[in-house]
């Protein structure tokens, strides 16, 4: 919990309809900033500045991949200062005139959109604050650099054969097991290779499988719309684990669907039902529910 003495800043409401200059509150997190990355790249191409505070240790790697927002990095410590207070005095400074926070909650933190927060998964709700429609989430625009991508490829791959396994998150391990069928590939894993998460597309993309946990690198994947057969390891309940749109399965102790008591936890109905049955999520897309 955040001290008493420290100020609650309230949620500004959304209306931004009129301004031409935007202001992004999502300080940290890689995965929840690519998560939103499309909501500033939207209103970028309706006219808008955008402006977007982040901690300063991202900076360096998301300036290069992002054209469209102007990232703004400031010293993040983890307190309502960084998360919030900070970012809104930086955003006033450069006369952002409208701020959207994208966090779902925080403590001590009055959010108005509390009817949203109950009902959305947390994507849902970071696309429904700012107003911008969901289906925009898998229009992730990176500006790729070939060279650093071909520099860890070449680094890493050693035969065509390969598998990508990310076990190790931020705030998250699972010990997993590759399954038997990719036995003879090599396996690369995902590790502090380079110092931009975005080196790692090429190497994502050539992949004859991928075992990614629920982490920046699975939601990078999925918003692309790379098309390995992949399978995704779940860390999180319903409310925290992102929507995914791609040929997703789902991790088990013998690489085979879930059991139904787990997909019922950490799913919705659609996804819970691809992993009982053992089909890709996309096939449960647009199926009404009766």
């Amino acid at each position: 919990m955040l001290p008493d003495s420290m100020p609650i800043p309230t949620f500004p409401t959304v209306g931004i309809e009129r301004t031409k200059t935007l202001g992004l509150i999502q300080a940290r997190g890689i995965g929840d900033i690519i998560i939103a990355l499309p909501i500033a790249k939207w209103y970028h191409d309706r006219g808008f500045r955008v402006l977007w505070p982040i901690d300063g240790r991202l900076a360096p790697s998301f300036r290069p991949a992002v054209n469209y927002v102007q990232f703004i990095p400031f010293p993040f410590r983890p307190t309502i200062e960084g998360f919030v207070t900070h970012p809104e005095r930086l955003l006033r400074s450069m006369s952002a005139d409208r701020m959207v926070p994208l966090y779902g909650d925080l403590p001590n933190v009055p959010n108005p959109h509390s009817a949203l927060l109950g009902s959305l998964k947390f994507d849902e709700y970071k696309y429904a604050v700012a107003g911008v429609p969901f289906a925009e989430k898998w229009n992730l625009c990176i500006r790729r650099d070939a060279r650093r991508e071909a520099a860890l490829y070449d680094r890493l791959v050693k035969k065509d054969d390969y598998v990508v396994v990310h076990r190790h998150g931020s705030t998250f391990s699972k010990d997993v097991t590759v399954p038997p069928r990719f036995e003879d590939h090599q396996v690369i894993e995902v590790d502090e290779q380079t110092d931009s998460i975005f080196d790692w597309l090429l190497v994502l993309e050539r992949a004859r499988f991928l075992l990614l946990i629920d982490s920046c690198f699975a939601k990078l994947v999925d918003q692309l719309g790379f098309t390995n057969e992949k399978m995704f390891i779940l860390r999180s309940e319903t409310r925290f684990t992102p929507v995914l749109r791609s040929n997703w399965q789902y991790y088990s102790e013998k690489s085979a669907p879930m059991p139904a008591e787990m997909g019922d936890k950490a799913l919705p109905s659609g996804l819970a039902k691809a992993a009982i049955f053992g089909v890709p999520a996309a096939q449960f897309a647009g199926v009404a529910q009766c």
